[in-house]
């Protein structure tokens, strides 16, 4: 049985998630090896960066089987249910913070955004009470790893203090060089990594090779999850691994088995 995953926290292992369209062939293997199904996203026009390949830019995951992604988007892979989007009016643009509408995460009865959160995610948050927890940075997903509902790994200072004033418990990491970004000085940690059960978290590079590796694996531990690193290649800012489904043991009512299997597309 498959069912959707709640955003960013599969419960179970993962089934089927998005990576970026410029995301290593290797890396790719090692999910398919996994049990994982993938599907890369393609770029928008809009920004003429990197980030335009970016999952956590394209899309949002703001309920279960529900993403938000701009309007017209011509990056959903045709294979994949578009049914599962809903588009907003807003269109992505090259200039920050307008590139990073759909850059926001909830956790827990929360959202975490910066002031260019897309409205449609703002409304859908204020109609279903979750707490706005606003902060100054844009990127807000590309700046944090959500490793369950209470626990938050982040590379922003004051996406720190914004989550630990929330009773929060936090890693902070300091931005580092050693994750790799074409077109910027560095990466951002949120964009090297997806959890892909419960209690694994996989990394877009080799944690060994990352100065606060060690630090990582330890908050992980803290939880019981395994962070792990897919490739032996330096870190580097893919744009994150998003999951879509999990499998579970039971029957649920919240099935994707009929979309996917049946190709109800």
């Amino acid at each position: 049985m498959e069912v959707y995953c709640e955003p960013n926290l599969p419960k179970r292992k993962v089934r089927r998630a998005f990576i970026s369209a410029l995301l290593p062939l290797e890396i790719e293997e090692e999910l398919n090896d996994f049990g994982i199904i993938t599907y890369r996203l393609g770029h928008t026009n809009n920004i003429g960066s990197e980030l335009a390949y970016h999952p956590d830019i394209l899309v949002n995951n703001f309920r279960k089987g529900m993403w938000i992604c701009e309007s017209n988007a011509g990056y959903i892979p045709e294979e994949f249910p578009r049914s599962l989007f809903r588009e907003s009016e807003t269109e992505l643009s090259h200039l920050y913070p307008y590139d990073c509408p759909f850059n926001n995460f909830r956790v827990g009865h929360a959202l975490v955004c910066g002031r260019s959160a897309d409205y449609l995610i703002k409304a859908f948050a204020k109609y279903e009470g979750l707490r706005q927890i606003q902060v100054i940075q844009n990127y807000t997903k590309c700046c944090c790893i959500p490793i369950n509902n209470r626990a938050v790994i982040t590379s922003d200072y004051y996406i720190a203090k914004a989550l630990e004033d929330s009773n929060f418990d936090v890693l902070y990491v300091e931005d580092s060089e050693k994750i790799g970004l074409r077109g910027f000085s560095h990466g951002l940690i949120g964009g090297c990594a997806g959890m892909l059960s419960e209690n694994i978290l996989g990394f877009t590079g080799d944690l060994n090779k990352y100065e606060f590796g060690e630090d990582i694996r330890n908050f992980c531990a803290n939880y019981r999850v395994d962070a792990f690193s897919l490739t032996n290649k330096p870190m580097y800012d893919y744009g994150g691994i998003l999951p879509i489904t999990e499998i579970a043991l039971e029957v649920s009512d919240d099935t994707a088995e009929c979309i996917f299997n049946n190709g109800d597309f």
